[in-house]
């Protein structure tokens, strides 16, 4: 007896496989260059299987195990014995029996997983896919999708899949737009397209304090003393990287004279920092430089920032296209955050804790 494994309940399994086996983010082959995958096969569509036609069949595996409110399978698979709930798991003792994954239920989960991979380079994926679909249907056997300790589990795993199908399905709507539209949004967000390279000292808020040599007492600090300290080491330290000092440097002596044992951040925050991606408080401060000019010491949680502008560009509209789709991506996921607000409890959740310094401005 066979039966066809039916697409709905891939849903459980990417869950289910996300929380035990892994098998998903593990094995499925990255996508190969365009020429070596042109070189050594010919396109899916060109595929001598027929979209119908089993690619994976599993022998032992008999059916499936229903999810609640889903149908039979189309074969006729009868309840597991001693099954008496019509909502009890669907499952033939036929130790002859098989399942099977045909081309297109297999493509589909492929395309689903990276759109970008050839599933027919999914050989590795396919041979530990099998033991997914039987875990899988162990799992509803036992009753563990209705234990209500893992209810919000499986229910959050549940959303998460749907969250990334909901961003694949927003970045393929994106890719479809014309040149026509790419120039026009271009045009209208010039700002957007301009990148900028920085370098940054960070300064601590206060001071590190440890204990004496042969000593495990932690010395008192004066907080108020720190901080003024610290602010005028800052300010220090920004002269010197305005008369040209060189910032790695400068980051050093920084956290050696702030009692700083930890490795010091890298000065170097690179040269694609644009108007979506820095800390909006901070752009007037920033991004009004010309390069080679050094920023006052701006302060936050974590310290005082330093920040000389390196460099500023303008992605030219010939280079553009991929960069428009990020925007266009990115806008749409801010508009549906925006819709919403969320509070937490203060009474419940622990304080934040420190913001990392090695952040741009954190």
């Amino acid at each position: 007896m066979q039966y066809r494994f039916p697409v709905a309940l891939f849903f459980f399994l990417l869950i289910f496989a996300t929380l035990h086996s892994g098998t998903f983010a593990q094995q499925l082959p990255p996508a190969a260059p365009a020429t070596a995958r042109d070189s050594a096969t010919p396109p899916a569509s060109e595929s001598h299987v027929a979209p119908d036609e089993a690619v994976i069949t599993i022998h032992g595996l008999c059916g499936y195990a229903s999810l609640p409110g889903s149908s039979p399978d189309a074969a006729g698979a009868q309840p597991a014995a001693g099954a008496s709930d019509a909502s009890a798991p669907l499952v033939t003792p036929n130790p002859k029996c098989e399942t099977t994954v045909t081309r297109q239920q297999f493509e589909n989960l492929m395309k689903g997983i990276n759109p970008n991979s050839d599933p027919r380079m999914g050989r590795g994926f396919a041979k530990n896919y099998p033991e997914t679909l039987i875990f899988a249907r162990k799992a509803i056997e036992t009753g563990l999708d209705k234990d209500p300790e893992f209810q919000s589990l499986l229910e959050f795993r549940y959303q998460q899949a749907l969250y990334s199908i909901f961003k694949t399905y927003v970045k393929q709507k994106a890719s479809k737009m014309s040149d026509a539209d790419v120039e026009k949004f271009y045009n209208a967000n010039r700002q957007r397209y301009e990148q900028f390279g920085l370098l940054r000292i960070h300064v601590p808020n206060v001071r590190e304090h440890h204990p004496a040599p042969g000593s495990t007492v932690q010395p008192k600090a004066d907080i108020a003393a720190d901080e003024a300290a610290m602010k005028a080491l800052a300010i220090r330290i920004r002269a010197e990287a305005v008369a040209g000092g060189d910032f790695e440097k400068l980051q050093a002596k920084a956290y050696k004279l702030a009692g700083v044992t930890d490795g010091a951040p890298d000065t170097d925050l690179g040269d694609k920092w644009t108007r979506d991606t820095f800390p909006a408080e901070y752009q007037a401060q920033v991004f009004s430089l010309k390069p080679g000019e050094v920023t006052q010491p701006i302060h936050n949680g974590s310290g005082w920032h330093i920040i000389k502008l390196v460099s500023r560009k303008t992605i030219p509209l010939s280079e553009a296209r991929n960069f428009t789709l990020q925007l266009v991506v990115g806008d749409e996921a801010n508009s549906t955050r925006r819709a919403t607000k969320t509070d937490l409890n203060d009474q419940y959740f622990a304080p934040a804790s420190s913001p990392d310094a090695a952040g741009p401005l954190k």
